[in-house]
């Protein structure tokens, strides 16, 4: 059991170290692109950057999928579509000619929906947590309201979708590093 947690916090801490950089990358390009050109090299920059986050994260997936014991079937198969998925959405994003925030927003929006969607079906199992459940609860259905947002930001501007995209990146991250940090009180403290 702790093994497998380990591993989980192991994707956890990558995903999270990949979000800040991109919240870093957003928030050092947003005040650098006065002109159409630097716009444009900015999107495709930060095109590159999330096209190589998803396939890192999405290797990195695939990585951890094996390194789960036979019995953990679930575990085995959510990671190897959840790495399936980013592999593929990263290839996707570096071989597509469009190079804009838009199509970033759009990409992202399923990765940012299943991961809301999973909160709210991991909230569903602790009903003798009444706190984290409700945490997980409702930053599921933050989660998943951010997705469709996404979707959404997809059809405006590209300065509209680099604010949301780092929103939403800051925003998953500080869930991620709220994960990392929850310690398990051991029941003699608890009394």
């Amino acid at each position: 059991m702790q093994y497998e947690l380990r591993l989980h916090r192991l994707i956890v801490s990558i995903l999270t170290v990949v979000l800040i950089g991109f919240v870093v990358l957003f928030v050092y390009f947003d005040h650098r692109a006065p002109d159409v050109w630097i716009e444009a090299s900015v999107a495709l920059v930060l095109e590159i950057a999330v096209s190589t986050g998803l396939v890192y994260v999405g290797v990195a997936e695939g990585v951890l999928a094996f390194q789960f014991g036979g019995r953990h079937k679930r575990e085995i198969l959510s990671y190897l579509l959840l790495s399936v998925l980013s592999i593929g959405s990263g290839l996707w994003l570096a071989m597509t000619e469009s190079s804009s925030l838009m199509t970033i927003a759009l990409v992202v929006s399923p990765h940012v929906l299943l991961f809301g969607l999973a909160q709210v079906r991991v909230s569903q199992h602790l009903s003798h947590h009444l706190v984290l459940r409700r945490a997980l609860l409702v930053c599921g259905i933050c989660e998943v309201l951010m997705g469709i947002g996404l979707t959404a930001v997809s059809r405006v501007s590209d300065r509209s979708a680099a604010s949301f995209l780092a929103y939403v990146a800051a925003m998953t991250a500080l869930q991620l590093i709220g994960f990392l940090m929850y310690k398990k009180v051991p029941r003699e403290r608890m009394v």
